[in-house]
């Protein structure tokens, strides 16, 4: 029997990218959803679907084992504000893991459940594992340009953005006249950049970078849809990703929709790094 691997299904269109693609690819993907965040519709999408609560560790494990999977792939959102909702019961497992880290950073708090799962026998991959093509390469990528001022201003925000990823504030900035006008934090990368445009108007600039200590296997820099729609409305007409570390989901179209929209999209490494 050939090997089964499973996705970890957060929200947004992450997942569904990663089934169509192992599909693509002749594999055998079963998805384990996390309940109130995953798309109930990836079961159209892979061989098997089901859901466990956020915090229920040891149902995870143990629906993983069930289905024969010993790689998996986190995919999709779950923001960290789950650790303070009272409506959220962590099972004994989860609690032990919890318990053990150090600080409640993505990095720490995932890479626990990864040694965790790895003790039961099943190994986290690279989440960009099926999606390879997909990271951003370096350089400008649509047909609209960034104008100097929008340059400085992904200069600016590289600096900015790799300091508060760093430190695990969130991922994304947002800068206007080398102002930062935004730092996303647990609202996510949409929130924020509506939260600028409602401060600062039209003409804001948004960057995007992983931590210097990006763990590949989770919490990898994404951009989808959503985001340049948010961005559209928001009146921000230029995008800057990390290059090489970013996935652009369904890159060609993701491309197209930026040049439709009048965007900008730009891949950058950050400062120091040669493209």
């Amino acid at each position: 029997m050939s090997d089964t691997y499973a996705i970890i299904a957060g929200a947004g269109s992450f997942p569904f990218h990663i089934a169509a693609e192992s599909t693509r690819q002749g594999l055998r993907v079963v998805a384990i959803g996390l309940q109130g965040w995953a798309d109930p519709l990836l079961a159209q999408h892979v061989a098997a679907y089901e859901e466990v609560s956020v915090g229920q560790l040891g149902q995870l494990v143990s629906r993983l084992q069930a289905h024969g999977v010993r790689r998996a792939v986190m995919a999709g959102k779950v923001t960290k504000d789950v650790l303070f909702d009272p409506r959220i019961t962590f099972d004994a497992e989860a609690l032990a893991v919890i318990g053990g880290v150090k600080d409640f950073s993505v990095n720490a708090l995932l890479g626990a459940i990864g040694q965790h799962l790895a003790s039961r026998g099943i190994t986290l991959m690279d989440s960009s594992t099926f999606l390879k093509d997909d990271l951003c390469p370096a350089g400008v990528l649509t047909k609209r340009q960034p104008t100097s001022e929008d340059r400085q201003d992904i200069e600016a925000g590289v600096q900015a953005a790799r300091l508060m990823a760093r430190l695990d504030v969130g991922q994304t900035v947002v800068v206007k006249r080398r102002v930062i006008v935004a730092v996303e934090a647990l609202e996510g990368t949409d929130a924020a950049i509506r939260r600028a445009g409602q401060v600062a108007g039209p003409g804001c600039v948004v960057v995007k970078m992983a931590s210097p200590s990006q763990d590949m296997r989770f919490d990898l820099p994404v951009l989808g849809s959503q985001t340049i729609t948010t961005a559209l409305e928001a009146l921000a007409y230029c995008l800057a990703v990390e290059a090489g570390k970013t996935l652009l989901l369904g890159r060609a179209a993701l491309i197209a929709q930026a040049d439709a929209s009048g965007i900008c999209l730009v891949g950058v490494y950050p400062e120091g790094q040669a493209p």
